[in-house]
């Protein structure tokens, strides 16, 4: 996983990913040599695919073409396009698990900059140019119709809700603090929605900063008490 700075902010990329800077805007840009065709090859180009076409869309051709190899090729790496769509949701969760829910556990740093890294490194994934709301995607697309999907979703927006709800709950009781958990992961998939339709950030954004701004408006009040 790579890490590069822009003045005072560090950002992460997806692995085979580096982050530029033209023109002020930050792109997701590749950096992926020629190379020997693996599993973890097609997984990657494989991400790429369904998020460009969605997953029905997609086929195990275009996969094939993306990777460098001949449909019937793909097969000797996975049986079938489900498989396939599998390993992509497990090493995207893998990936949120390691670089987004992690600042969520860190008992070093207060509950508002642990928010704010988790807020930061989505902003920044959800909405590159070669990324976006994978999991989000999949679920609205197939989640009634194939089990395995919904099951694999399923647990990743509840780490991600779990990861929030502990941070909510240095504040708030933990009835509460679930009840913030579920408000904030709703306004980032529906406001993740509204960028996409719209193709304007801007709904995303403003959603995270209200994240953020209750957050502080908590913390604010907690202080005036204290001095009182």
């Amino acid at each position: 996983m790579a890490e590069k700075s822009f003045g005072h902010r560090v950002y992460l990329a997806l692995p085979n990913m580096r982050l530029v800077r033209p023109n002020k805007d930050l792109t997701f840009e590749s950096s992926m040599p020629k190379q020997k065709v693996n599993k973890e090859y097609v997984v990657h180009q494989a991400l790429k695919m369904f998020r460009k076409k969605s997953y029905h869309q997609c086929t195990m051709a275009d996969i094939g073409e993306a990777v460098g190899l001949l449909k019937g090729s793909i097969y000797h790496y996975f049986s079938s396009k489900e498989e396939l769509m599998k390993e992509v949701m497990i090493y995207v969760h893998k990936f949120f698990k390691d670089q987004v829910f992690v600042h969520a556990y860190d008992k070093n740093l207060p509950a508002r900059v642990r928010l704010e890294k988790m807020i930061q490194v989505a902003e920044h994934v959800f909405l590159g140019p070669e990324n976006g709301n994978i999991m989000g995607n999949i679920g609205l697309e197939t989640a009634h119709v194939n089990p395995e999907f919904q099951e694999l979703i399923q647990v990743f927006f509840k780490q991600y809700m779990k990861a929030l709800k502990t941070i909510y709950a240095e504040t708030y009781p933990e009835e509460k603090a679930q009840e913030l958990a579920e408000q904030a992961m709703a306004e980032m998939e529906g406001s993740l929605m509204l960028s996409r339709i719209f193709n304007k950030k801007d709904y995303f954004l403003k959603a995270n900063r209200r994240i953020l701004e209750r957050m502080d408006t908590v913390s604010n009040g907690r202080l005036a008490k204290t001095r009182n």
